[in-house]
């Protein structure tokens, strides 16, 4: 910055003028997201494997770039740490949803891309330590049944707007058909975590749409749906990396 001519005052010394102090504080505050996004990152880890209840001070910070100080700094307590997983993983929740119903051509699609999705989140460490929370019942709300029940009514409405636009069969209740897509998906998650080899949920996914799209769908809707280019398909972005 040039000083006034008309000024007595000396210019500022250099890195004082107000451009580099925001651009100092935007970095401190880069620095600081990356750093809590970390800790629970790795508090997610610890409470996915060992449950809220029997991860320590010390287990959170197994793997993650920080002191006590840095954890404290950012969460008071064990019981915040597990509150911001669960926030965490609900606040990304509507963002990946509405992306997966506007990319999609059609609500069938959209079933399949929203169901990627979660498959894809449950990879996450910050959604596998979040579910664990849930499942050990350390907050209030939400619960693990809201969750689901939650995921199950987006299903739900999309299975209504194809059947709205004629592309499943008359017989099939939309209700029923999300239902369904909820608990394979939830019984597939389960079982694989205890089988060994390790079989990928992605996968057995795939498996799941080819038999249970041609029950549900239009014949016209899946003569238009390509199998093959299909399984190819990339996987989607969980939301929740930084």
């Amino acid at each position: 910055m040039m000083a006034d001519p008309r000024s007595d005052d000396p210019p500022p010394p250099p890195g004082t003028d107000g451009s580099t102090g925001r651009a100092r504080d935007g970095r401190r505050q880069e620095r600081a997201t990356a750093t809590r996004h970390a800790l629970l990152v790795a508090a997610g880890e610890q409470f996915a494997v060992h449950g809220y209840h029997a991860t320590s001070l010390n287990d959170l910070l197994s793997g993650a770039p920080g002191s006590k100080g840095a954890l404290y700094f950012h969460f008071p307590s064990k019981r915040a740490v597990a509150t911001a997983l669960v926030e965490e993983m609900a606040a990304s929740w509507d963002a990946v949803v509405s992306a997966a119903e506007r990319d999609a051509p059609d609500p069938l699609r959209a079933v399949i891309a929203m169901t990627d999705i979660v498959v894809v989140r449950l990879d996450d460490p910050i959604v596998r330590g979040a579910a664990r929370v849930l499942r050990d019942q350390v907050v209030d709300r939400p619960t693990l049944a809201e969750m689901s029940a939650g995921w199950e009514a987006e299903l739900a409405r999309l299975f209504v707007l194809a059947a709205e636009q004629h592309l499943l069969e008359p017989a099939v209740d939309p209700a029923w058909a999300a239902h369904e897509v909820v608990v394979s998906l939830a019984g597939r998650a389960t079982l694989l975590e205890s089988l060994s080899p390790k079989q990928e949920l992605w996968d057995r996914m795939d498996h799941f749409w080819t038999g249970f799209l041609p029950l549900v769908a239009t014949e016209t809707w899946c003569e238009g749906w390509d199998v093959r280019s299909w399984t190819a398909r990339p996987h989607p972005p969980s939301g929740l990396g930084r």
